[in-house]
């Protein structure tokens, strides 16, 4: 028998999702549809979430196949302003499917419809942050992994949208495909070609943030913080020409630490120790700024945390050329 949880459950798993991709929710309705207020800096977005627990319909349904039953209301809200959400959440794959809302606005007085998502689909979603799939009524489901949750709440109606077309469908599955070593960079020219970057992009930022904290065992590697603080920061940004989302160029670091890499007040040398920057820090004595210099100096680690595996440490070579871009002088770093 498959797992189901409560609806209490089902909402604490959505607060979970969004805090694991490293943003925060602000609950306007508890009940359900959950309404939220989701943000991360400046970003801001509304939803209003239906959720199902995803099982196995039973014999003799066909054993391939995941489903949700729509139960206990008649027709989905829309709200201006705000982004509606159908979801199922699958407890023993720990995964998320996203229905197209629009494809079911009609009543549901007196029917308990069930949606439908192939179990591969979400297999292949656990490996790859998301995967797209066309149902018989031409509807596309999305499944999506927890930390893929903002993501797919900023994409919605493009990822549902985007797939309708056989040749953008085509597209969507080689970005899902696509190993975040390497990068798409040949989406063909078309009327929806930003969007598709657009996604390319989002996906292998959430990507690279899973792949980043999971490596430095979510703690800052600066200070050995975690308290589900940090960030993947990319060493050499990564709009620049030089920029990559290999492991390689990332450091998982708290806010605070993050913005401080950021704006050069500390550096990380070529043998991963770690130095303060007394020169900007004399500077900012010298206007009236360097309240808790002392504490922020204490809090740095005279040598970075390193993941576990060699090949995810950070490159030297990166170290230095993205430090350069923030000021620092090479001989500094050496």
């Amino acid at each position: 028998m498959a797992t189901r949880v409560s609806k209490s459950d089902l909402f604490q798993r959505i607060i979970a999702a969004v805090k694991a991709s490293g943003w925060n929710a602000i609950v306007l309705s508890s009940e359900h549809p959950f309404k939220l207020s989701l943000f991360r800096g400046e970003q801001r977005v509304i939803v209003l979430c239906y959720i199902w627990n995803m099982t196995h319909g039973g014999y003799p349904r066909n054993p391939n196949e995941l489903r949700i039953q729509v139960t206990g209301v008649d027709s989905f809200r829309i709200e201006e302003g705000a982004k509606t959400l159908l979801l199922g959440w699958g407890e023993e794959e720990r995964m998320f499917a996203g229905f197209d809302v629009t494809k079911h606005l009609i009543s549901m007085s007196g029917r308990s419809p069930s949606l439908q998502v192939r179990r591969e689909t979400v297999n292949e979603a656990k490996s790859k942050a998301f995967f797209p799939q066309t149902r018989d009524n031409q509807e596309i489901v999305i499944a999506f992994r927890p930390d893929f949750f903002p993501t797919y709440v900023q994409e919605l109606e493009e990822l549902h949208k985007t797939a309708q077309q056989p040749e953008e469908m085509r597209q969507l599955e080689r970005i899902a495909n696509t190993d975040i070593e390497r990068e798409i960079k040949d989406i063909p020219a078309g009327p929806r070609k930003t969007v598709l970057q657009q996604i390319n992009r989002k996906v292998r930022d959430a990507r690279f943030r899973q792949n980043v904290l999971t490596a430095y065992g979510n703690r800052c590697a600066v200070s050995g913080m975690q308290l589900d603080l940090v960030d993947a920061a990319h060493i050499i940004p990564v709009d620049h020409e030089r920029g990559t989302d290999e492991l390689k160029n990332g450091l998982c670091l708290s806010a605070l630490h993050h913005r401080a890499f950021d704006n050069g007040l500390f550096g990380i040398k070529r043998d991963y120790s770690v130095m303060l920057n007394e020169r900007r820090i004399s500077e900012l004595h010298s206007i009236g700024w360097d309240g808790g210099a002392a504490e922020f100096k204490a809090s740095l680690r005279d040598q970075i945390l390193l993941p576990a595996r060699r090949a995810h440490y950070p490159d030297p070579d990166y170290l230095v050329f993205g430090q350069a871009l923030r000021g620092w002088a090479q001989k500094q770093l050496a």
